[in-house]
C-alpha cells in the first residue's frame, strides 16, 4: 500500500501533515502539487491561524508485502 504523506505550512508557522493512504503508484509530483494547492485554495480544513497556507513537502511511502 502507498502512503502520501503531504506536509502544509499553517498561517501560524507550523507544520501540518495529511496521510492518504492507498494512492495510485503511478502518482506524479505534478498532481500532488496541484492536489496541494487546491487543499490550500479551497481552505477544506481549518479557519484562523490554523489555516493551511502553504505546500511545505510531499513523500510516497511505496510498502511492499515480503512474505505472501
Amino acid at each position: 500500500m502507498n502512503t502520501l504523506t503531504m506536509t502544509f505550512q499553517t498561517k501560524e508557522g507550523k507544520n501540518y501533515n495529511l496521510r492518504l493512504p492507498k494512492v495510485r503508484t503511478d502518482i506524479t509530483d505534478l498532481e500532488v502539487e496541484e492536489l496541494m494547492s487546491a487543499i490550500i485554495s479551497k481552505n477544506l480544513f481549518f479557519e484562523g491561524e490554523k489555516e493551511l497556507e502553504s505546500i511545505g513537502s510531499a513523500s510516497i511511502n511505496r510498502e511492499e508485502e515480503i512474505i505472501a
